[in-house]
């Protein structure tokens, strides 16, 4: 037996697995025309200058992803 703590998270892990193996089929299939789900290799410093130069605003992290078309 096992605890229900060690059961949930092993239930996590198996399912963060597969979540992989779908982004991971995503982007093959996808090819040149993958977008990044996060920083794209090479980017930080761009990043990180766009955020750093933004004025503050009250707003949730997501908003700027559900406003696009």
């Amino acid at each position: 037996g096992q605890s229900v703590f060690s059961a949930i998270q092993r239930q996590l892990a198996h399912y963060s697995y597969h979540v992989g193996q779908i982004v991971f089929i995503a982007r093959m299939l996808q090819r040149e025309n993958w977008n990044s789900l996060s920083i794209p290799k090479g980017k930080s410093q761009e990043y990180n200058e766009k955020k750093t130069n933004q004025s503050k605003k009250d707003q949730h992290f997501t908003d700027d992803f559900m406003s696009k078309p």
